[in-house]
């Protein structure tokens, strides 16, 4: 995938959206990833960790998880928009214009289905 990243293309469900086992197979690359990245951070692992943790048990909504990620992940835009894939439509983060251009995160599907948070949540305790 030339250049692809996560959240280019990209469905909301309905036609052409993907299963729960090829987002949970895109979760898991996408852990890898961000654990590769941090790798020397392990504070950053541990934060998006409770950050995706405090969203499954509900003591944070999508809003507060979208501003905590981009914080996070500040600089790492490649991280940034493949992340945009767990997030409902609409909900995705946006990228400053200032910051330089994304990496690529090669393997991740070009189509993923949206509002998949739940089925990532899950995949960050197995």
């Amino acid at each position: 995938m030339a250049g692809g990243v996560a959240a280019e293309g990209g469905g909301g469900g309905g036609e052409g959206s993907t299963s729960s086992e090829e987002t949970r197979n895109a979760a898991e690359r996408y852990l890898k990833e961000v654990t590769k990245t941090f790798e020397d951070q392990q504070e950053k692992l541990v934060i998006f960790r409770k950050v995706m943790n405090d969203f499954g048990t509900k003591r944070m909504d999508v809003a507060g998880v979208v501003e905590r990620v981009k914080e996070l992940f500040k600089g790492h835009n490649n991280l940034l928009k493949g992340f945009n894939f767990f997030l409902p439509m609409g909900d995705e983060i946006t990228i400053d214009k200032d910051e330089p251009p994304p990496e690529t995160m090669a393997g991740f599907p070009i189509l993923l289905c949206r509002n998949e948070m739940s089925v990532f949540i899950d995949h960050l305790w197995m």
